[in-house]
Formats: C-alpha cells, sequence, structure tokens
C-alpha cells in the first residue's frame, strides 16, 4: 500500500517516488520509459493532478505533483503504475509485480523544500554518474522547466494569506510615499518596475498575488519587471 504524505491535508505538493522490485531494471530502454511518460502525461487531467517534474531513472521515477485532493494522487499512481505494469509484463513475458510497494510520497510544505525537492530530483542522474549536468538527461523535464523556472510560482496554503498581507502593506506604504493612487501605477512604468523589484526581490511575492493587489495583469508585470 502507498505511504500517505504527513499532514496532507496541509499541502498540494508531493514528491512521489516508485522503485522496481527488488531495485531492479524496471526501464530497459528508452522505448519502456517514452512508454511510461506519454503515459504520465495522459492521465494526468482525468485525476487532476499537475506535473511539475519528474526524472524517469532505470530502476525508479521521480515525480513532483500538485494535487488538491490526496485520493486523486493514489488513484492517479494506482493507474499509472498498473498500465505500465501490464505493458512491461506482457513485453517482457513475465509475470508478477513490477514496482515494490506501489510508491512512496512526501508532502513539500515549504517554499524551501519545493526547490529543494526539484534540484534533488533533477540531479539524479548527476549523482548516479549517467550526465554530468542535469540538462544532459534526457529522460526528466528539466529543460522545460529552466526555461520558465523563474516565472514559476508555487504558493503554499500556510503561508499565502500571509504573503498576500504583507504585499498589500508594501504597495500601500509605497503609494503614500510616493503620492500615487492605485491606478497610477498603469501608465507610470518607472514607479511599477520600482515596487515589482521591491516586492519580488526583497520580499519573494508571486506576480499572481500582487496582480490581485493591484490589478494589472500578470503578463504585463512580468514584462515590466524584466524590463531593462
Amino acid at each position: 500500500m502507498p505511504r500517505s504524505p504527513r499532514n496532507y491535508l496541509n499541502t498540494s505538493f508531493f514528491h512521489v517516488m516508485s522503485q522496481g522490485i527488488n531495485k531492479e531494471f524496471i526501464f530497459n530502454n528508452a522505448v519502456d520509459i517514452k512508454f511510461y511518460i506519454k503515459n504520465m502525461y495522459e492521465i494526468k487531467d482525468k485525476y487532476h493532478i499537475e506535473i511539475i517534474a519528474y526524472c524517469i531513472m532505470n530502476n525508479h521515477t521521480h515525480l513532483l505533483i500538485k494535487t488538491n485532493i490526496i485520493k486523486n494522487l493514489s488513484q492517479y499512481m494506482h493507474c499509472l503504475n498498473t498500465k505500465y505494469g501490464l505493458y512491461y509484463n506482457k513485453k517482457y513475458n513475465r509475470v508478477g509485480y513490477v514496482f515494490r510497494d506501489r510508491y512512496k510520497a512526501e508532502g513539500i510544505y515549504s517554499e524551501k523544500q519545493l526547490y529543494h525537492c526539484i534540484k534533488y530530483i533533477f540531479n539524479n542522474p548527476v549523482k548516479a554518474g549517467i550526465c554530468n549536468k542535469a540538462e544532459e538527461y534526457e529522460f526528466s523535464n528539466y529543460k522545460k522547466m529552466k526555461d520558465n523556472y523563474e516565472e514559476e510560482e508555487y504558493d503554499f496554503i500556510d503561508v499565502e494569506e500571509d504573503k498576500r498581507e504583507i504585499g498589500r502593506k508594501i504597495v500601500n506604504d509605497f503609494l503614500k510615499q510616493k503620492g500615487l493612487q492605485l491606478k497610477d501605477l498603469e501608465t507610470n512604468k518607472q514607479n511599477l518596475k520600482e515596487l515589482l523589484i521591491l516586492l519580488r526581490k526583497k520580499h519573494n511575492i508571486s506576480f499572481r498575488i500582487i496582480s490581485d493587489i493591484i490589478h494589472i495583469n500578470r503578463e504585463k508585470l512580468r514584462t515590466e519587471y524584466h524590463r531593462r
């Protein structure tokens, strides 16, 4: 049976690991791995699963999954590993379990822990001596995440309201100091950029929360933030 993440009601992020029975290889070639990855994405919407990061090794898998319902995680992993188990046994003319203990899952409870988990997942093939850099490994989504890594935003249930309150106070203080109204930020790019630097770099407030506070589209905020 899968291990239930600790205090799972307090998080929506889970590091999920599946290992081959007796630590044996269960992905013998690229075709096997690609079959598993294809199924990962084909069934995720059915179970309302978001795949944040993954790395598929020869004898185990690592997934970083986001879901608001723990039952969905259990059903998703059961379906995914069952599909692969049936495929593997048929292809290699074998019977019995393919995965050891179904899967293991650990909840992620802070932003620091989240990014540590992402780094850990992507560095698996480096630690195994398969490649020198994470981006060299074919069977992870490192390259896809790297392109938008700075733009990825993960707000946690237990800290989001605190971030929102901090953000509101910073915005109000900034407007008061500058003698501006909220609507002025839409056209005053210099002040908007200054405020964004204050919110993002000094206080790590996400673009989504900033957008909710000052009522400016997230894409415009990103553009202004990165504008030189």
